[in-house]
C-alpha cells in the first residue's frame, strides 16, 4: 500500500500547479483528487470543522459543524426581540449555527464571567472552499494561532483565514507523504502540519502562559484535515519513522530476547 501511496505521488509531479505558495511545493492543483484514487482520506465526515470550547484545562462543550453558514461562538443568557437585518448586522448570520458558551455559577471563576460578559456579539466560523475564517464581532480581543504561539489577533469586524487547507496544509502534508513514501529521513522539513488552529478569548498564550492556562479558549478541528493526518499515521507509524526525541524506541529482539521470552510465559 504505501508503494502505491509512493507511485500516486511521483505521478503528480509533472501536473502544473498556480496559485500554491511554493515555500511547501508544487502539488497539482487536482491533489486531493489523486489522493482520493488511492484511499485518501479513508473516511469522509459529514461535518467540515469540531469546535470544542475550553475554560483552562476543562473542556466544556463540544460540537460538530456541518452548517454551510457556519457557527457563532457567543455568550448571551438573554437575546433582546429585533428586526432580522440588525440582528445580522449585530450578531452575523442568524442561520448559523448558534454556540453559547456555558455558565457555571458555582464553579465559574469571577474572572471568567467578566471575560463572557464581552463576548456577547461573539465570533463567526465559516468553512470556504475548504478553508476556515473567522469574524470578530465581539468587544472582546480574539487571537488565533497554533500551540507554538504565533499569534495573530482578529481585528474587529474583518473576515480572516485561520486555517489555510489549500495553501498551507495540503502542500506541507504533500511534502511529508513524499518524503515518507520515499524514505529519506535525510530531508528537513517544518513541523508537521497541524490540522486545527486555536483560538483564545482576552488573553495571549505562549512559552510563560500556555494554552490551557487561559480563562477561555477554543480548539476549531478541520476534519478533512485531521483524517488526513490519521490516515498519515496509519500508513507510516511514529515508532517506524518519526525522528522526534520522544518518540519510544527500541530494538530488534535478539535471541536472548526470545529466550527470556519463553521463560516469562512458562513462568
Amino acid at each position: 500500500y504505501q508503494r502505491r501511496v509512493r507511485e500516486a505521488v511521483v505521478s503528480t509531479q509533472s501536473t502544473g500547479s498556480s496559485g500554491i505558495n511554493a515555500e511547501y511545493g508544487n502539488p497539482p492543483e487536482d491533489y486531493l483528487s489523486v489522493l482520493a484514487k488511492f484511499g485518501l482520506p479513508k473516511k469522509n465526515n459529514p461535518n467540515s470543522m469540531a469546535i470544542t470550547i475550553y475554560y483552562k484545562t476543562v473542556g466544556v462543550s463540544a460540537y460538530g459543524i456541518s452548517n454551510p453558514v457556519g457557527a457563532r461562538l457567543y455568550y448571551c443568557p438573554v437575546r433582546v426581540q429585533m428586526t432580522d437585518e440588525m440582528s445580522n448586522e449585530l450578531y452575523g448570520p442568524q442561520a448559523a449555527t448558534q454556540i453559547c458558551m456555558p455558565l457555571c455559577l458555582n464553579s465559574t471563576p469571577k474572572a471568567t464571567q467578566t471575560l463572557l460578559g464581552t463576548l456577547t456579539r461573539g465570533v463567526v466560523l465559516q468553512e470556504d472552499g475548504g478553508d476556515i475564517f473567522a469574524t470578530r464581532l465581539c468587544q472582546c480581543a480574539v487571537f488565533f494561532g497554533d500551540k507554538r504561539g504565533f499569534l495573530t489577533k482578529l481585528e474587529r469586524g474583518q473576515r480572516v483565514k485561520i486555517f489555510d487547507f489549500k495553501n498551507r496544509f495540503l502542500p506541507l502534508f504533500f511534502q511529508y507523504l513524499k518524503v515518507q513514501s520515499e524514505g529519506d529521513q535525510k530531508v528537513l522539513l517544518d513541523p508537521f502540519p497541524e490540522p486545527d488552529v486555536m483560538l483564545s478569548f482576552g488573553q495571549r498564550w505562549g512559552d510563560k502562559r500556555p494554552i490551557e492556562n487561559t480563562l477561555i479558549w477554543a480548539k476549531v478541528i478541520h476534519l478533512k484535515a485531521r483524517q488526513l493526518v490519521l490516515d498519515f499515521t496509519q500508513l507510516f507509524p511514529p515508532l517506524s519513522s518519526s525522528t522526534n526525541d520522544d518518540c519510544i524506541q527500541f530494538s530488534k529482539s535478539d535471541d536472548y530476547d526470545r529466550l527470556a521470552d519463553a521463560f516469562s510465559v512458562a513462568m
